[in-house]
């Protein structure tokens, strides 16, 4: 391309359907070692995928969905999720985090068991 006299090569990175997100979030888990993101969330729609079919989820459940998986198998403390996920750093009173678990629960259905609550933690999602 030639912009005021100059020639600039230009070049295209074209990270698939996902977007630059799915890409990142993909490239993290497989360094991370963690298998299944694609079985359970789609990144790229931002829907749970399960047996009984797609789910959407509200930007906060997507959040928490996601970073619940990031971290397959290990507990996620409600302030991580509060600092990740809202970011926020407030440590009062409020349930919000437990509300939006909640709603994620209920939208896995029969996998709703999935996600554990670590009394005194947080949350933790299990693989299958």
């Amino acid at each position: 391309m030639t912009l005021d006299g100059n020639d600039y090569a230009s070049a295209v990175l074209d990270f698939g359907p996902a977007s630059v997100d799915g890409w990142l979030a993909e490239l993290a888990a497989a360094e991370l070692g963690i298998q299944g993101l694609p079985d359970l969330l789609d990144v790229g729609s931002r829907e749970l995928v399960l047996e009984e079919g797609r789910v959407s989820l509200t930007p906060l459940e997507f959040g928490v969905m996601h970073h619940l998986l990031a971290r397959q198998n290990k507990a996620v403390t409600r302030s991580e999720l509060l600092r990740d996920v809202w970011g926020t750093t407030y440590e009062g009173g409020s349930n919000v985090v437990d509300a939006v678990v909640r709603t994620v629960r209920r939208k896995l259905g029969r996998q709703s068991s999935r996600i554990e609550t670590v009394t005194g933690v947080g949350y933790r999602l299990r693989s299958r």
